[in-house]
This record gives structure tokens, C-alpha cells and sequence, in this order.
């Protein structure tokens, strides 16, 4: 198996799936085009999840209101839920797992707000142990990506509760969050490892979204992916193809 040649087929086969429904409607109903766009993130991910976690869009529920609606949510299959309608749910804090916003495209300004919404669901959570994953995925691109993820991730997600985890944009821009030095080994116990508290950028051609979907799965599940690294990642991983380094040295890991 080639792991590199099975993430350029993802972002591939995102690419193109992404127009499907644009071609019959032609730019006439942008919300119909969106929303396909989005079930097509949440299909693929739900072929490559166990049964222990379930894929669908909606609302969290907590006390005092709702939050903003989510484009993808990845929740426990364990868990009740209030109300499930299709791939509609309404579902409460314990049982979210993940949550993605997806994006047709994005230029600059939309990528700021696009990350704010994301970063005040994640401030939102009562539940602070067990804080989800926190996503952004847009398939194409307005501008220098590169340049928004070292300027606005740091600025927006400037304290563990407003940290988005991983992002995708287009097909050859990705970021991730890595809370341990991925430079070094791994050892068992992951509690003595020191804090690393940075997020890396990569550019990995026609690769972006095979890492972020391969990463959303390694997460939700515990590290699962990772642990059979040779058929989840390529050989030559992401930190070899490039990566550079995002340092805000206002972030606040405990607020």
C-alpha cells in the first residue's frame, strides 16, 4: 500500500466530487451547493470511522442555548440523543466528539471569521476535560494561505479553549496543533512529555485533505490511525515534505 498516492486520491476524489451538484444548478442556489459539499466531508469520513463514532450536522445542546450550527459533527454512538432526523441531530455536550466547518472557499476575511466560529464553540464548552476536536476545511482558496495561518490562527486561538486543532485549505495547505514536539519520540507515557503548544503549517501538495481527514480519524479515535502509521501516513511524513512553525507567544494553555 502507498499512503502517499491514497492521499492525493482523497483530495482528488474531493475535487472531483466537490462540483457534482454545481453543474446541474450552475451557481443559481449557493446554499444547495454547500450543503453538498459538506455531505460529501461527512460521507467520507463516515466510510473511514468505527461504529463507536457517528458523523452528522446540527446543533449542541446546552442550558442556557444551542450553539451556532455545525456543518459536521462527530459524536459517540454510545450517547442518547434528544433528537436525530437523517443526519440531523441536536445532541449534548458529553456526547461531541468533533466539529468541522466547511467551506466552498475562502479569502482572507472569510477565514477569520470562519476560525472565530469555531473558536467560540469550542470557548462555549462547560465540559473542559473533554474538550472535541476542533476542524476548519475549506476546498479552495482565495489568497496566501500560509500567510493567514501565522497571522489569524495565533490571533483567534489564543487560549486552549479557542484552540482549533487542524486545518485544511485547499488542496495543498495544512496546519495542525501539536500539543507534544512531533520532532521527537513518543514515549508510552504521554504525561512526561514536555509542552510543546505550537501549530506547524505544511504545504503538501494535492495532499491537504488526505492529512486532514486521516488526522480528524486519529484523534476522534485515541490515536488509533497513528498506531499503524505505515498504512494511515506516508513514509516520508509531513514534517520531512515541509513544515513551518506558528509561535504565538501570547498563547495562554491554561486561561
Amino acid at each position: 500500500m502507498d499512503p502517499k498516492f491514497h492521499f492525493e486520491s482523497l483530495t482528488q476524489e474531493l475535487e472531483s466530487l466537490k462540483n457534482r451538484v454545481r453543474h446541474f444548478i450552475d451557481h443559481r442556489h449557493p446554499p444547495t451547493d454547500g450543503e453538498w459539499k459538506e455531505s460529501v466531508l461527512r460521507s467520507m469520513l463516515a466510510q473511514r470511522l468505527p461504529d463507536t463514532v457517528k458523523v452528522g450536522r446540527g446543533f449542541i445542546l446546552r442550558r442556557d442555548q444551542p450553539s451556532s450550527q455545525c456543518d459536521v459533527l462527530l459524536y459517540r454512538s454510545d450517547h442518547p440523543i434528544p433528537f436525530c432526523d437523517g443526519d440531523c441531530v441536536f445532541i449534548s455536550e458529553d456526547a461531541v466528539l468533533g466539529v468541522i466547518e466547511v467551506k466552498t472557499r475562502l479569502d482572507k476575511d472569510e477565514f477569520r471569521q470562519a476560525l472565530g466560529k469555531l473558536a467560540d464553540i469550542g470557548a462555549a464548552f462547560t465540559r473542559r476535560g473533554e474538550l472535541p476536536i476542533l476542524g476548519l476545511f475549506s476546498y479552495e482558496k482565495q489568497g496566501d494561505a500560509r500567510k493567514w495561518f501565522s497571522e489569524i490562527i495565533p490571533r483567534i486561538c489564543d487560549t486552549s479553549l479557542r484552540k482549533v486543532d487542524l486545518v485544511s485549505v485547499g488542496c495543498d495547505h495544512f496546519a495542525k496543533w501539536w500539543q507534544h514536539d512531533p520532532s521527537t519520540a513518543a514515549p508510552t507515557n504521554t504525561t512526561n512529555r514536555h509542552a510543546y503548544a505550537k501549530w506547524h503549517s505544511y504545504t503538501l501538495r494535492r495532499m491537504a485533505a488526505g492529512y486532514f481527514i486521516a488526522n480528524v480519524i486519529d484523534i476522534v479515535t485515541g490515536g488509533l490511525a497513528s498506531r499503524n502509521d505505515s498504512i494511515w501516513f506516508p513514509g516520508e511524513g509531513k514534517e520531512e515534505i515541509g513544515q513551518r512553525q506558528i509561535i504565538n507567544p501570547e498563547f495562554n494553555p491554561n486561561p
